[in-house]
Order: C-alpha cells, then structure tokens, then sequence
C-alpha cells in the first residue's frame, strides 16, 4: 500500500504537515502568534476515508499511530498502522518535516489538539491528533472504559459497537456492549476477556476483545492520557478506529445535550451510501426528553429543523439507557459521565454512531460565537461527483458575519482560495444556520449546534452534499 502521509493539519492558523512524502504548501502568511514551535511534543492521531486511485468507487482507509514533533519543523519519529480495503495492515516507522504559518489556511485547536485532512489528490479523509501525556504511557490502561468503534469487515459490511469494559492487571475483567451490523437490529453482547500488551515508548500496544457470540476482535492501542485510549482493528480483512474514555462518577441523564453522528446505509459508505445527523433535545432527568431539533443528511437528501420529543429508560449500573425520539429513532447510549455519552442507532437500514454532549450555557444568541474556530469536514458532493475534504478557520464577529479560511481537497489536491465572508444567525436552543460565499464545491448552507460557545457539531445542508465535522474554539494567544 503507498505511503499516506502527507496531510493537513490544524495548528492556529495555518499548518501543512508534510511526513515521508514530500513538502507541502498550504499558503498562509506569517502573521500570527503561532510558529514552528506550536508542534513540540508526542501525539495520538487517526484518520479514516476514502483511495480513489485504487478504484472509482472508493477503497476505505484508516489510519492511526504516534509521531513526534520537535518544535523546529522536524518530525524526528513514532509509528503508523495503516489499511485499505480488505488488506492487511501495514506498520511503517514515521520521519518527516512540517511547516506552521502564523496566519493562513490552517487552524489549530490548541497545541494539544490538531485537525486533519488528506492533502494527497484522489484521497478523502479528515482525522484528529491529540498530544500525549508522557506520564501516562508506561503501564497498560487501567479502570472502566467506555468505548465505541466502527468496522467495515472484508466485504465492507459496517458494524458500530458502543459499549463498557473494565481493565485490570492488563486484562478485561468484565464488560457489555451493542452492537449493530448494516440489516440487523441491536444485539446486547456481554464481554468475555480480553488481554493488553503492554504499551512501547509510543505508548502503542496490542489488546483483544472476546464477546459472548462468540467472537473476538484484535487491535492495536495507542494511550493518550490516562482517560482517553485511541483503537485500530488490526484483524486481516477488516478495517476500523475506535475510541475509549474512562468512565467517572454514578452517570445521570438530565439537562440539555448537543449530538453529532455518522455512519453508512450500505456496505462501504461512500457517496449516497452515508449518513450524518446533529441535534439537541432536553432531557427531565427521569423519562422525558423535550424541545427536541435536528438535521439529518442522508444520501445527499436533506431533512432540516425536525423537532421531537421523546422518553428515555433508567440508566442502569453501567451507565446505559436507551433514547426514543418520536420521530421513532432509538439510540442505545452509553454515558462516560453525567455530560458526555457514546450512542449508536438501533436501526437496520443504517450503522450511525457518535456522541451527546452536555449544552454549556443557555439563551445562545449571534452574540455567543465571537472570536476564531478551528474545524475539519469532510465528505462527498453527490452531485458533482467529487470527495471533499476541509480545514481551516472560522472567524466570527459576535454581530452575524464570519470569515472562512479553509484548505480544501476535492480530489485534486489540497487547495487555499482565501478569506470567504458569510452570515450566521443564532437561535436560543443553540442552533446555529449561516451561508458562507463561494465555498468548495457547494453553495455554502451550513447548520451548527453548539455544545458550548467554544465547541459545535457541524453539517452542510447543501442539496447533494454529505458533509459533516466539528468546530473548536482556538485560543487567543
């Protein structure tokens, strides 16, 4: 399989992360309080997406691994797991370089957080990487997990699992978990065991996980901090990422939450095969949920500003309840804590997963979204035919204009058109509508819902297009 490396990624203002497949060149400008110096450290990444070049329809990928950034534009090591298809998985040392302009076509989130996109031509894929705590990388992980993955087997068939394990002495002591294959229902599965390698000096090890189907999944794990493990399926034929948080405090299920979710309609998921939705709904901390809205994207095909109520069961011991919408949707959650939770549909027709989120804040107005905004989306425009995927910053003026500075990839390689000026308007629930003037490859309808003022899940709402990804407030200085 050829090299993946070369990438875009989110620092501040501007990034081109360039590693073992040439330089890159994003544009930008030098001014800025970002340099160099802003990578430094050892960072947790994945992306996943779509190969073009193998064949029209698309392989999927998935990457993830470690590298280690010196602060002085030299990637000096780490490691990459890597597959395609129905391949088998390749593990590469990584060396490269990378460049930071102050100002441009990139963004960072923070210096411990950084989007990414593919930058190579007839690649699509966005990913994150998250800078690792060294303290934490010594021991295998250790306490309950909740954890949530997304697999294609070999023939690209989805399956989403969302779930709960405890580790102990490097093994999993015990654990349940949904699991949801494209034309199945839910099927609640107790964990059997499973065993942890111990972490290497990139804090990457191997673990495996028995159901009681019986089945057993394989993956190699990379340790963020002591609270966050990043997963790759590393069983041949598959290909697949997954997440895990550990889980704090007797969970609840009251207040106001923001959601985003992803996932397929048919077997490989590219084009009019993907599914994206976000929302809010309020929920009375007993059975009720109420003041309910979302947007949903399916094959191109846009339902917007869909308001729902609905109930809820108790969450149980182990943090699960499940959610109905009016709208008949269930969605089987599995709480990491009062504020945040992994959900997947319980739905044949469709493998769509993702998370709910604690809304901070209330009487959201144009006034709440006021300064710069790293995002990452990516997707595909049905339409034109064309994979998309996008980087970059949002500025907002607190009064209801923006700035848009993105890089985009729409198959030819990634691209900087400069500023673009658009509109926004907020509602109170945290639903946010805006237009943006010229954007790649759409007309520029995006739908947001806020989390917090800092933090939003983000779709397009264009005609023909399946788009969707994130927004994180940057700092100042």
């Amino acid at each position: 399989m050829m090299p993946r490396i070369c990438l875009i990624l989110v620092i501040v203002t501007a990034l081109v992360f360039s590693v073992a497949c040439g330089s890159g060149n994003g544009g930008g400008g030098s001014n800025g309080p970002f340099s160099n110096a802003s990578l430094n450290g050892q960072y947790v990444y994945q992306i996943n997406g779509f190969d073009f070049t193998v064949n029209p329809n698309g392989a999927p990928y998935r990457e993830a691994g470690v590298f280690v950034a010196n602060g002085a534009q030299q990637i000096t090591g780490g490691i990459i797991d890597s597959v395609e298809g129905g391949g088998g998985v390749g593990t590469n040392p990584i060396t490269g370089s990378y460049s930071i302009n102050g100002n441009g076509t990139g963004s960072m989130v923070s210096n411990s957080k950084v989007y990414l996109i593919e930058a190579d031509p007839l690649l699509n894929a966005s990913g994150l990487a998250e800078k690792q705590d060294p303290t934490a990388i010594a021991a295998v992980p250790n306490g309950t997990f909740i954890f949530r993955t997304h697999i294609l087997n070999a023939a690209l068939v989805p399956t989403a699992t969302v779930g709960r394990m405890t580790i102990a002495s490097s093994a999993v002591s015990s654990g349940n978990e949904d699991s949801i294959t494209l034309g199945a229902s839910s099927t609640p599965l107790n964990l059997t065991g499973g065993a942890f390698t111990a972490p290497d000096s990139n804090g990457r090890g191997q673990f495996n996980l028995n159901n009681s189907t019986p089945a057993t999944t394989g993956f190699f794990y990379y340790i963020v901090d002591a609270n966050n493990i990043r997963f790759f399926d590393s069983d041949l034929g598959f290909t697949g990422l997954g997440t895990a948080e550990k889980q704090s405090g007797t969970p609840t299920f009251t207040g106001s939450y923001a959601f985003g979710t992803r996932g397929d309609t048919t077997t490989n998921g590219f084009g009019l095969g993907g599914v994206n939705t976000a929302g809010r709904f309020t929920s009375d901390g007993t059975s009720a949920l109420t003041a309910g809205v979302l947007d949903t994207v399916q094959g191109g095909n846009q339902v917007s500003g869909v308001t729902f109520t609905g109930t809820f069961t108790p969450v149980d011991s182990h943090g699960r309840t499940a959610v109905t919408f009016s709208t008949t949707a269930q969605l089987l959650c599995w709480m990491v804590s009062s504020s945040r939770a992994f959900v997947v549909f319980n739905d044949p027709a469709k493998v769509e997963d993702g998370t709910f989120d604690s809304q901070l804040g209330s009487g959201f107005s144009n006034s709440s979204m006021n300064g710069s905004f790293g995002f990452a989306m990516d997707g595909f425009d049905t339409i034109q035919g064309v994979n998309i995927n996008r980087v970059g910053t949002l500025a907002w003026d607190g009064s209801g204009h923006l700035t848009l500075n993105e890089a985009a990839n729409s198959g030819n390689g990634a691209v900087s058109p400069g500023n673009l000026s658009g509109t926004y308007s907020v509602s109170g629930n945290g639903r946010v509508l805006a237009t943006i003037n010229n954007l790649s490859d759409s007309n520029g309808d995006i739908v947001f819902y806020l989390i917090s003022p800092n933090d939003a899940y983000v779709l397009e709402s264009d005609p023909g297009v399946q788009i969707a990804g994130t927004i994180s407030k940057q700092p100042s200085n």
